[in-house]
């Protein structure tokens, strides 16, 4: 189970000929009461949800991103002028103070590390 609190969360493009990962882009977002909100460095946003199933032990997020004009995602889309949104779906297991997951983003994989940075202020 995620805890309330703030994530730092760093995206990177996983190039397929050398199966590595080039560091693209950061992000902070905030969990509370099963609300995420997110930003990064280039004004895109995200909102969306968190679950846990007990029985399952399962995380699922689902967010919504919204791009502005001109921005562009680490797979190289570029927005346009009118920006540009987008829905995301991920389950993980347990999650840890850190811990990594791939995800498709419009046809090319991306890879996610979620890192803990702490609890929200009273």
């Amino acid at each position: 189970m995620l805890n309330d609190g703030i994530y730092g969360l760093t995206i990177q493009r996983i190039l397929k000929r050398r199966r590595k990962c080039r560091p693209e882009a950061e992000a902070l977002a905030v969990l509370r009461n099963g609300t995420i909100l997110g930003s990064g460095p280039l004004g895109g946003l995200f909102t969306g949800t968190h679950s846990y199933d007990a029985a399952t032990g399962q995380n699922t997020v689902k967010l919504h991103v919204e791009v502005p004009p001109g921005g562009e995602l680490v797979t190289g889309f570029t927005a346009g002028n009118d920006g540009a949104s987008f829905d995301i779906e991920a389950a993980f297991d347990r999650a840890t103070g850190a811990y990594l997951a791939q995800i498709d983003l419009g046809g090319q994989p991306v890879e996610v590390a979620v890192a803990f940075l702490g609890p929200l202020p009273n």
